[in-house]
């Protein structure tokens, strides 16, 4: 059996822990700021007017901007708060705050697993080339800066950037051909069995799947992204 020389991560749930629901988050935010508003009422607003521009986003974020982005959430903020009947005076404000919240230190909406940062320095202590690959928009990147963990990944992958998403073959052969990895020489590693151990499987890589609330079954289920260097071993 060819011996690993690529892994491959997801990052939400995988290096990545997420508790990020856009319309809850945007009401909170808003009401930090001392608005008087209903909370219900505001928090279905927001998320159907994300629902009904989720093919405009998913355009957007082809271009591989931030500022594109970004200005798309602006947009959305600006008609959201004229919905719910509070003033433009507001906009400013929720942005800011919002912006803080997600990307400060710390966010509210994304921290590291403590198994992250060891995991990925061993892999890297074994010269091993790595590329996050996830089912995520352009702020990817970002989140990433915020957390450290950039100089790590040689490669990284975004599906909304793409246009196509895990477990199509075609976003796995995205990140092989920007890696020059060999499918059998790659381990993906996800905590999602469609996404991250079917979608692996199609595109010819080998996977693992993360379970952190399961003990470890080796080399294709663990319980700790550690544990990637005892799979290494079992498939070198």
């Amino acid at each position: 059996m060819d011996a690993i020389r690529f892994v491959t991560l997801d990052c939400a749930g995988t290096l990545v822990r997420v508790d990020w629901q856009p319309g809850r988050f945007a009401t909170e935010c808003l009401e930090s700021l001392g608005a008087v508003f209903d909370r219900g009422d505001a928090e279905s607003t927001y998320n159907r007017i994300l629902q009904s521009r989720w093919r405009e986003y998913q355009e957007l974020n082809l271009s591989r901007d931030e500022s594109i982005g970004d200005g798309f959430w602006r947009e959305l903020t600006q008609d959201w708060l004229a919905k719910i009947g509070l003033d433009a005076g507001f906009l400013e404000p929720t942005l800011e705050l919002a912006h803080r919240r997600l990307y400060g230190d710390p966010s509210v909406a994304f921290c590291l697993y403590a198994d992250t940062v060891p995991a990925l320095i061993a892999l890297q202590e074994r010269g091993v080339k790595l590329a996050v690959l996830s089912n995520w928009d352009y702020s990817l990147h970002r989140v990433l800066r915020i957390l450290g963990l950039t100089d790590y990944f040689d490669v990284v992958v975004a599906s909304l950037e793409e246009g196509v998403e895990k477990p199509e073959p075609r976003i796995f052969e995205v990140v092989l051909e920007r890696l020059g990895a060999d499918p059998r020489k790659t381990l993906h590693v996800g905590d999602d069995p469609l996404d991250d151990v079917i979608g692996a499987s199609r595109a010819g890589l080998r996977s693992a799947f993360l379970d952190r609330s399961s003990p470890q079954e080796l080399p294709k289920r663990i319980c700790d992204l550690r544990q990637i260097i005892e799979v290494l071993d079992w498939t070198g």
